[in-house]
């Protein structure tokens, strides 16, 4: 059970670090006695969800230990959250909303309480990112956090990554700091979260990842790519570096050459999986021989569940899929197979229907970044009216429209070349550090 783990860290880790974010950290022998005095408390106030509101501070992972030894799932909303939205969620949930105020108390009361132990009882809920339709809450059992937590720390250089200092670039709000931070506390290792300024602020993040001892990344291909400008400054300075958890969306294989040029002896690996399925599902070590197509996402054969294709979607079954879907769930991804590998091919609700034909952006979004001089490609709809009148691309990188036009036009036909193109210094990142696709949208 993982939160043996976690309680056995704690009693002998003593003064190591084990939760870190900003100038802040809790060592391991602290880190249970508070957890165990704010869930006595939870406890006895109910058993519904705790929703957390507090951005990287570490009263909040310190909190979500506490619900999941009092048994009560929790829910953590996004400081960037609109208040309609966050009231929404809360009510939707039903959920007690926990102040800093209330935990500090409830760390330092010196209570105790049994640990909950139902594998099949919720943990957490957690909403989906939205890049793909409205959010939507999805609540996951400790049986399925379990499989996931099994499976990826039988990846070598991810497990002996998170015994050491595990880096976290998503808020807590999405479903990828699950891997950082469940690793590191299983592993006995220590969980730096990246403030908000270390994230934006180039000279803080190179001062942050130089001085916290980094051997575990988990990101996003976006913000791997925002890391990416701060390489020559990164390079050589990096000795504990082991590996790259990169999920969340695709991985474009001039990204990763990049990486992995900088930074030889670090294990890349391409995860992925949907917030459904708790967190990722499957992964596949990227190697430089691999960058020059498109990369793979998995090895069949070694996956947290099984996975399937049938007519070009992935689907998955499993103990890491949460029991709404009944254990098989139909991710809407688009996929295919070549041997034992897995390979994503965009999203069947991304598909356009223009000209008569179905256009997958992401097929597009590929043959753009395999072009000289482009480091990061989007590609959007410009509707009137509800129909489709074109597509547009937004361009990082060197070239005009009319060259990558014609350079396009000899790799796909010519309902798929975008009619206008619109170079920008920077693609915008959601929250989740993803490419806001929306705002793009917006902008067009």
């Amino acid at each position: 059970m993982f939160l043996e783990e976690i309680y056995e860290n704690s009693r002998r880790l003593g003064q190591r670090t084990a939760l870190a974010a900003g100038e802040q950290e809790i060592c391991w022998g602290q880190l249970w006695p508070m957890a165990m005095g704010l869930a006595a408390r939870l406890r006895r106030q109910g058993t519904g969800p705790v929703a957390l509101d507090g951005g990287t501070d570490l009263w909040v992972p310190t909190a979500m230990v506490a619900c999941l030894i009092a048994g009560r799932p929790y829910l953590p909303l996004h400081p960037a959250l609109p208040p309609a939205a966050r009231r929404q969620r809360l009510t939707a949930a039903r959920a007690q909303l926990l102040t800093r105020e209330e935990a500090q108390a409830g760390f330092a009361s010196g209570e105790v309480c049994p640990v909950a132990c139902d594998p099949d009882r919720e943990i957490y809920r957690m909403y989906t990112s939205g890049s793909t339709g409205v959010p939507k809450p999805v609540a996951i059992t400790q049986r399925n956090l379990e499989s996931f937590l099994r499976w990826a720390r039988r990846l070598p250089e991810i497990q002996a990554g998170a015994e050491g200092v595990a880096v976290g670039q998503a808020s807590y709000a999405f479903d990828l700091s699950v891997a950082d931070l469940y690793l590191a506390l299983t592993c006995g290792g220590t969980h730096r979260s990246l403030t908000e300024s270390e994230k934006s602020d180039p000279v803080r993040r190179v001062e942050r990842l130089t001085g916290c001892g980094l051997s575990l990344l988990v990101t996003t291909p976006s913000f791997l790519r925002v890391l990416l400008t701060d390489r020559l400054a990164l390079a050589g300075r990096l000795e504990h570096f082991r590996a790259v958890f990169c999920c969340g969306e695709e991985l474009p294989p001039a990204v990763a050459r990049r990486f992995l040029e900088t930074f030889p002896h670090v294990a890349l690996y391409n995860a992925y999986g949907p917030t459904e399925a708790t967190c990722a599902v499957s992964a596949a070590r990227i190697t430089l021989a691999e960058c020059g197509g498109p990369l793979p996402i998995g090895r069949l054969d070694r996956c947290a569940v099984a996975v399937t294709v049938k007519g070009g979607e992935i689907f998955l079954q499993g103990e890491s899929v949460a029991p709404a879907f009944g254990g098989v769930y139909a991710t809407g991804d688009l996929g295919r197979t070549e041997g034992e590998m897995l390979y994503w091919l965009g999203r069947k609700d991304h598909q356009l229907k223009y000209k008569g034909y179905r256009v997958e952006p992401a097929e597009i979004e590929r043959a753009l970044e395999s072009l000289p001089g482009v480091e990061r490609a989007a590609v959007v709809s410009r509707r009137r009216g509800g129909d489709i009148r074109g597509l547009v691309a937004f361009i990082v990188g060197e070239g005009s429209g009319d060259r990558l036009a014609a350079a396009l036009s000899q790799r796909l036909p010519s309902y798929m070349i975008p009619g206008q193109w619109r170079s920008v210094a920077r693609l915008p990142l959601t929250p989740n550090g993803k490419c806001d696709r929306k705002l793009l949208e917006e902008m067009v």
